[in-house]
Parts: structure tokens; C-alpha cells; sequence
């Protein structure tokens, strides 16, 4: 009975401890709980990034040529219109040596047709034509004399008083005559057309025919100079060389990106951001940085500050399944070199808020996102409901 007694006594001490401790552990966890609820923690996302110029130029090659000469190496700092590198110009030289040719040939053609102009102005017709209604009255009196004569010759030829032969020696003579006449009348009728006036017409169009085909030659003469100029690559800002793709090649191609120049004075990463917290971030937030070419715990963070955040996606690596957007970071250097293409762990100050929110990723944004959407939703709902009471009534009118 004692036993009895006592091991009752034991389990109610063990069962009275149990209760202690889960009463001490329930308040505990809500203690903890509302602790998160009432405690406010930094909310900051990490992320890698890049070190980028603040502007970049890309030289991008207007001839196809070779490289005669480099004036600079990949990390020179340049001046604007340095010349970056020099081109072998040697095949538009020889273009334009024949052009020029080409021209002095059709300056002296224009000179001649201008004198030519200037003659056929003063005496349009050809020589043959000057005397053309002179002739025709000529003409026309010698064919007149010579009808006259075949008729007698041919009174005489039937009376036999003359020659068979003599008669056809007459008879021709009429025929070229009339010949004659025939070609005068012709020639006169061309001088009363306006024939003389063609010719100046011609000529002057043969001046402006000259004329266009100087300026052609011109024009692409100047083209021709145009692109001996642009036989080399031209620093077109003051900053430094960071690529030089044609070093390699010794040869620059219409189209491509020659060289690549860095410039500004503003220092900035590209931040790799998370899709599932790139939500949070907004522009002036504050950030922290750290970069690969100083050691953290010798020379610790630099400051930075959110400028922009991209909306279109990085391009992912293969094996990295997360989508990334892009934000730039404006960062004080605090007068060291942050080298361009060193990477950067950054870590982004979204603000304060509970430590529950930063535990389950969400933010007072989520939540007021939700309220507006729930509201919409009852929204719609009461104005699809009103809709069909109003077609209700309707239909029972």
C-alpha cells in the first residue's frame, strides 16, 4: 500500500513537471513569436555583381582595311580624337588618283562643249544649210530652164533632129535637176522647222550631260577622301581602352566593334538580382559593398546607392536554374581603383521591418498588394452581381 502510494505521488511530481515546462514552452514560443512580430530587423538582400563603366563607347569600323599601325594598348587611358589605331588606305588612294582623272577629262570635255555652245549660238546651222532659200531659188530655176529644154529636145528627138543619145544626155541632166531641187527644198524645209534651235537644244544638253557626270565624279571622289579619313580609329571620349578586338586580327571590318572605350566619372556595379526579391528593391536604397580586389577585412565596404532596376532578365548561366534582373549601383570609390570587370558581392538595404516578414520573405508591400486585390475581387463581384439584377428587372419589364 505504501508503494502504491508513493509511485502515485512520483507520477503526479512527474506530471506536474510536465505541465510546468509545457506551459513554460508554449509562452516561450508565443513570447518568441511576438517578439518577431514586435522587433524590427534590417532587411537586406545579398547578391553578386560586376563593376562597369559608367559610359561605353564602341568604335565600330566604317572600311574594310588593315591595320598598319597601333598607337595604343588595351588600358591606355585616351584623349578624345586620339588616334587609336592607323589603316591602310592604299586602295581608296588608287580609287582616287583615277577619279581624279576622270575629272580633268570631263572639265576639259565641258570647256569644249561650252565653246561649241557658244559657235552653234551665233550660227546654229551647218555650213551646208546657210545658203538654203538661196539655193532653193536656185534650184528652181535651173529645174524650170531645164524642163524647157527637155520639152524642145523632145520636139526635136520625134522630128529626128537630134540624136537619140543627145536627147538621153538632156534627159538626165532634168533628172538630176530635179534631183537637186528635190534636196534643196528639203534642206530649206529643215531651216524653216526650227532645225537651228534643235542644234543649240543639243548642245546645251550635251553641256548639262557633261556637267552631271563632272558632279558625279565629284561627289564620289569626295566619298572616296571621306573614307581615307575614316582610315583609322578615333578615340571619340576621353577615357580608357578596355577592349581591342582587332589587335589579334590586324584587320578592322565594315560593321564590327573595333575597340571599346570606357569613359565618366561615375563608378558602378551591375547588381544580379534574385526574381523572387528584385520586388523589394527600389531606387535610393542604399547598398553595401565589397569588392574582389580588396580584402574586406582590411579595407571593408564601400558605399553605394540604387539608381535603376532592369526589367528584362540577365542571360542565365547554364547551370543555374534562377532568374536574375540587372540594377545598377552608383558606388563611392573612396578614392581607390575598382578595376572594370572585378566582381562584387553587394548587399542591398530594403529597410526595416518585423523579423517575421524577413524570416517568410514577404514585406508590407505583399500585404497591401493582397488588400488591393482582394478588394478588386469583391469589386468585380458586386458589379457582376448589379449587372444581372439590372437584366433581371429588365426582362421581367
Amino acid at each position: 500500500m505504501a508503494k502504491l502510494t508513493h509511485r502515485q505521488s512520483g507520477f503526479r511530481a512527474k506530471l506536474k513537471i510536465f505541465i510546468i515546462l509545457t506551459v513554460i514552452g508554449v509562452c516561450t514560443i508565443l513570447a518568441l513569436g511576438l517578439s518577431l512580430l514586435i522587433f524590427e530587423i534590417e532587411d537586406t538582400i545579398y547578391c553578386d555583381g560586376i563593376i562597369v563603366p559608367d559610359k561605353t563607347f564602341e568604335i565600330v569600323g566604317h572600311v574594310e582595311a588593315h591595320v598598319i599601325k597601333f598607337n595604343n594598348r588595351i588600358g591606355d587611358d585616351v584623349k578624345k580624337g586620339d588616334i587609336i589605331a592607323e589603316l591602310d588606305t592604299r586602295v581608296y588612294e588608287s580609287n582616287a588618283i583615277a577619279l581624279e582623272a576622270a575629272i580633268r577629262e570631263l572639265e576639259a570635255e565641258q570647256e569644249l562643249k561650252k565653246v561649241e555652245l557658244a559657235i552653234l549660238e551665233k550660227e546654229p546651222l551647218p555650213k551646208d544649210l546657210w545658203y538654203a532659200k538661196t539655193n532653193l531659188q536656185e534650184r528652181t530655176e535651173i529645174v524650170k530652164v531645164s524642163r524647157e529644154r527637155l520639152d524642145r529636145s523632145k520636139k526635136l528627138q520625134m522630128v529626128s533632129a537630134i540624136s537619140k543619145v543627145e536627147f538621153e544626155k538632156v534627159e538626165l541632166e532634168a533628172i538630176q535637176h530635179e534631183a537637186e531641187l528635190k534636196r534643196a527644198e528639203e534642206n530649206y524645209r529643215r531651216v524653216q522647222s526650227g532645225l537651228g534651235q534643235k542644234y543649240i537644244e543639243k548642245a546645251k544638253k550635251d553641256l548639262a550631260l557633261v556637267a552631271a557626270k563632272l558632279k558625279g565624279k565629284k561627289e564620289e571622289l569626295a566619298f572616296i577622301r571621306n573614307r581615307i579619313s575614316e582610315c583609322k580609329l578615333v578615340a571619340p571620349a576621353d577615357g580608357r581602352l578596355v577592349e581591342l578586338g582587332c589587335k589579334d586580327t590586324w584587320y578592322v571590318a565594315r560593321g564590327k566593334v573595333a575597340a571599346v572605350i570606357a569613359a565618366g566619372k561615375r563608378i558602378r556595379a551591375i547588381a544580379k538580382i534574385d526574381a523572387r526579391v528584385i520586388r523589394k528593391v527600389k531606387p535610393k536604397q542604399p547598398a553595401r559593398v565589397t569588392s574582389d580586389v580588396y580584402n574586406k577585412y582590411q579595407y571593408g565596404n564601400f558605399k553605394g546607392i540604387v539608381k535603376w532596376i532592369g526589367d528584362i532578365p540577365l542571360d542565365s548561366a547554364p547551370n543555374d536554374p534562377i532568374v536574375r534582373y540587372p540594377a545598377e549601383i552608383e558606388l563611392d570609390p573612396e578614392g581607390f581603383t575598382l578595376k572594370y570587370g572585378s566582381g562584387v558581392e553587394i548587399a542591398i538595404i530594403t529597410g526595416k521591418q518585423p523579423a517575421i516578414f524577413s524570416l517568410l520573405n514577404m514585406s508590407d508591400e505583399d500585404f497591401e498588394y493582397n488588400r488591393r486585390k482582394r478588394a478588386a475581387y469583391q469589386k468585380a463581384v458586386a458589379d457582376e452581381k448589379m449587372h444581372l439584377e439590372k437584366i433581371g428587372s429588365r426582362n421581367q419589364e
